[in-house]
């Protein structure tokens, strides 16, 4: 599980503090208070902490994923730096990259969709600011040939956890974050994705 780009700070009047590259964010009742952004990486670290914290409650969270869309579905290919992400954005058709480095994943009246986010990788992908509904969530292996395999419960979950951006130490919180991905895994399938680096992954994914 992804923790602190930045550091925690004690919560004056029990709001969230948080600190990153030197910019503040508070999370209180009424609101969200960001001080000291001084630079493109501090505005994309403040970010990801605040929408991991406005998602839970969705329930949602963020993912180290890109997300495909083929025809009307979204497929999320998981992985941490080097596990081929941008690779899969590169090999799929022209436009049809929702992201290439994180996804948005969130449930909406018992269905989950992924949302385009402003977060890019190597592929630079623009973001496209819609939201499709999830058919598949991939555990990116690269290898020599195509196969996919659908992983049981609890791999699947050590996965999603793995590759989860969040920024709580509360236990509360973070057994939120753990039924949110029980019901993903209900709900769409979390598979492995042994893949060749060429079009022909797709033939294995869709």
């Amino acid at each position: 599980m992804t923790q602190g780009i930045g550091a925690g700070l004690p919560p004056p009047g029990g709001a969230f503090c948080y600190r990153v590259a030197g910019a503040t964010l508070s999370l209180e009742q009424h609101g969200a208070r960001v001080s000291s952004v001084r630079n493109e990486y501090a505005l994309d670290s403040v970010l990801r902490v605040l929408l991991t914290r406005l998602l839970l409650p969705s329930p949602g969270f963020l993912l180290h994923a890109a997300t495909v869309v083929q025809d009307g579905k979204a497929y999320v290919f998981m992985g941490r730096s080097g596990a081929g992400k941008s690779t899969v954005a590169s090999l799929s058709p022209r436009g049809s990259v929702l992201t290439d480095e994180i996804s948005l994943l969130r449930r909406i009246e018992g269905t989950w969709y992924a949302h385009g986010t402003p977060f890019w990788g190597e592929f630079r992908a623009a973001g496209q600011n819609r939201r499709v509904p999830v058919e598949s969530v991939f555990a990116l292996v690269q290898a020599g040939s195509n196969r996919t395999e659908r992983l049981p419960p609890r791999p699947a979950l050590a996965g999603l956890l793995g590759n989860t951006l969040f920024f709580s130490d509360h236990r509360a919180e973070r057994e939120e974050l753990l039924r949110a991905q029980l019901s993903l895994i209900e709900s769409v399938p979390v598979q492995r994705l042994e893949f060749r680096r060429d079009e022909t992954c797709w033939e294995a994914a869709a």
